[in-house]
């Protein structure tokens, strides 16, 4: 006999597809493994039973914004509808993409209650990698006794038409054929340091070289250094703006590097998207990044200790230039297995009997940051890893 298909409230499932199309992979391949996942829907989970309410980004769902009261209404209203499922067995499960959010939202007593109420509900915790699992119960130690599961982050290959060829590309972007060309693309955000990388590659003294910088930055500040940069180096090729996904891809199969000199970051979207191009990548050796390399090979992912500078991105041009296969090996992150893991984890989440700790209300809530972080107790449990 067949296990019973699980009922999952995602937030978010299908909704940001077109912002990024991970969620959207994920849950399609979660419902052909045998769940009924949806995008989360707060009357259904009064009006039906739910197994798993699974939550991505947090943050972005409860802290957007910046009207007090509306944050206060959502994570009253959530935690509220939580608390009555939970009667009926729903568990929550988080999938820790980052362990800090890359923009600050709300006040700090709005963050400290959204911290107390969270981790006081959150039944297990899904991580990208094992380094996220440690991240995550470094940053919080509330989570030391709840099961944790690694599933990594999924391919693009199917989401994107990575077919053209570089020499195809080239002719539709107006890229020199024979150029080196690196690039950055994707919605661009401070974390991601591009003005840096420009002001590194206006230091490489390679005439054929191009960069191009492609995505919508976040603020206006962000795109004036930008195009100032642009023009002081003829080299920039500086698109701005929203890119489809055929832009997109274009941009990518035109590129022979990637370079993503982030300041701060666990796991890398923008990584696994160049790598399911087929271009290899440069990043910097924090969070998760050397994991990454060692799951698809030093052929493709080059991580740099410290600061990117002229000579790293030079050596890594020249890395970049060698010889490969036309792909790298992606089969870890084949969404039929992730899928599966990852109902492994709910069914696993679903087994373990472990007390509710989401009985509180918003204003049960520690009124600081400081007393939210402090209170933990050394765990008594095994982490439940999916392999």
């Amino acid at each position: 006999m067949s296990p019973r298909r699980l009922r999952v409230e995602a937030e978010p499932a299908f909704r940001t597809a077109r912002a990024n199309p991970y969620n959207a992979d994920l849950a399609r391949s979660l419902q052909r493994a045998g769940a009924d996942v949806r995008d989360l829907s707060y009357l259904r989970l009064l009006a039906r039973r739910t197994d798993i309410v699974h939550l991505h980004w947090p943050d972005l769902t409860f802290l957007s914004g910046h009207r007090t009261w509306r944050i206060s209404a959502r994570l009253t209203l959530f935690f509220g509808f939580l608390r009555v499922a939970r009667a009926r067995g729903t568990r929550l499960v988080w999938t820790v993409h980052n362990v800090e959010s890359h923009e600050q939202r709300a006040t700090p007593r709005l963050r400290a209650r959204y911290r107390h109420l969270l981790l006081g509900a959150v039944d297990g915790v899904i991580a990208l990698t094992d380094d996220g699992v440690d991240a995550a119960r470094r940053a919080y130690p509330e989570l030391r006794d709840v099961p944790a599961f690694v599933t990594p982050h999924g391919h693009y290959r199917d989401a994107y038409d990575f077919s053209e060829s570089r020499a195809r590309a080239r002719e539709h972007t107006g890229l020199p054929r024979g150029a080196t060309v690196i690039a950055s693309v994707g919605m661009i955000r401070p974390y991601k340091n591009v003005p840096h990388l420009l002001e590194v590659a206006a230091g490489v003294g390679d005439a054929d070289l191009r960069v191009v910088v492609a995505g919508k930055p976040a603020t206006p500040g962000l795109a004036a250094e930008l195009a100032a940069a642009a023009e002081r180096d003829r080299r920039v090729v500086y698109d701005p703006g929203f890119q489809s996904d055929e832009r997109l891809a274009r941009w990518l199969r035109a590129a022979d590097l990637v370079v993503l000199p982030y300041t701060r970051i666990q796991n890398s979207g923008s990584a696994i998207l160049a790598l399911s191009a087929g271009r290899p990548v440069l990043v910097p050796a924090i969070g998760a990044m050397r994991e990454l390399a060692g799951l698809v090979g030093a052929d493709w992912v080059r991580c740099y200790d410290g600061e990117l500078d002229a000579a790293t991105l030079a050596d890594a041009v020249e890395w970049a230039r060698a010889p490969r296969p036309e792909a790298p090996d992606l089969a870890e992150l084949d969404w039929p297995r992730i899928a599966d893991r990852t109902l492994e984890a709910y069914r696993t989440v679903l087994d373990h009997d472990r007390p509710s700790r989401s009985t509180e209300t918003l204003h049960d809530a520690p009124p600081d940051d400081r007393s939210a972080s402090n209170r933990h107790t050394e765990s008594h449990l095994q982490p439940v890893r999916s392999r």
